[in-house]
């Protein structure tokens, strides 16, 4: 069976030996009393040397593109939670903000404007009432605008890749990029999909950002996308095996403070296996 994981480096990473031939001409110079032949000759590196080159530059240029996203997220964001964290954080009119573990928000509060940005992950947002000056959550695919309330937001990642909005009380407004919008009450919710459209969602008001309890609902979801929920609480990496993740269903309440449990309690579940390297790899197959 396939394993999920980051892709190799691509062929762009790659540096031919021919490339550096080329190239390497450019970097000859001439020395004042010595025929130009011979420092060309003497700077050629040895097809060892430039065979090492060429890899350490492969190395350095992938490296960039895995660190690059993280760097950028770092830069971005005003906030940000750890594996495993959950934080709460103050906003300058009293509004509390509640961060999923490896989550991220930058606030864009002034001249008006109470703005956050979900950058990464998941929020929940109790929002001191102030008609004058709408609250909106701005994420990927949606925006988010409440006077006062209490809701959660989630950038569901991989193949879910929606904008999730959920009620706990109050009201709230949805409208996607491509202009679908609606009104969301205590108990409702919405899903944001890529394309634009937007899905109705039912959720009882007490379950809204249960992990703030470090619980994991899950309702008729793939097994993938509820591994995919607890990953930011696990500080290694989890490994899926088996097409059979994307087609089974699953529905449970599992605690998320206790991941690897959480797997185990999944896979005896629905047939599924573990195997458990340390404590920073775990391998869930399912057939």
């Amino acid at each position: 069976m396939p394993i999920r994981h980051t892709a190799p480096p691509g062929p762009n990473c790659a540096t031919s030996m021919d490339e550096l031939d080329a190239i390497e001409p450019a970097f000859a110079f001439r020395e004042r009393g010595r025929p130009a032949a011979v420092v060309a000759r003497s700077s050629r590196l040895s097809p060892g040397r430039r065979r090492g080159v060429a890899v350490f530059g492969a190395c350095a240029a992938c490296l960039g593109l895995l660190l690059a996203p993280a760097l950028s997220l770092r830069l971005r964001a005003d906030h940000r939670s750890g594996v495993a964290q959950v934080e709460t954080v103050t906003l300058a009119d009293g509004s509390l903000v509640q961060l999923a573990p490896l989550s991220a928000i930058a606030v864009d509060y002034g001249a008006g404007r109470r703005d956050v940005r979900l950058l990464k992950g998941e929020a929940f947002f109790s929002v001191v009432p102030d008609r004058a000056h709408p609250f909106r959550v701005i994420g990927e695919r949606a925006t988010v605008t409440v006077f006062g309330t209490a809701f959660d937001v989630r950038e569901a990642p991989g193949a879910g890749q929606s904008t999730e909005v959920s009620v706990a009380h109050g009201r709230v407004g949805v409208a996607s990029r491509t202009g679908k919008a609606a009104l969301l009450v205590a108990g409702q919710g919405a899903a944001v999909d890529r394309v634009g459209d937007l899905h109705h969602l039912a959720l009882p008001a007490t379950q809204v950002a249960a992990w703030r309890e470090r619980h994991l609902i899950v309702q008729d979801e793939p097994v993938s996308q509820a591994i995919d929920r607890l990953r930011p609480w696990f500080g290694g990496m989890i490994v899926t095996r088996g097409d059979a993740l994307d087609r089974q269903r699953l529905t449970g309440v599992f605690n998320a403070a206790d991941p690897v449990g959480a797997l185990r309690g999944m896979a005896r579940a629905y047939g599924g296996r573990i195997t458990v390297i340390g404590d920073w790899l775990v391998v869930y197959s399912q057939d």
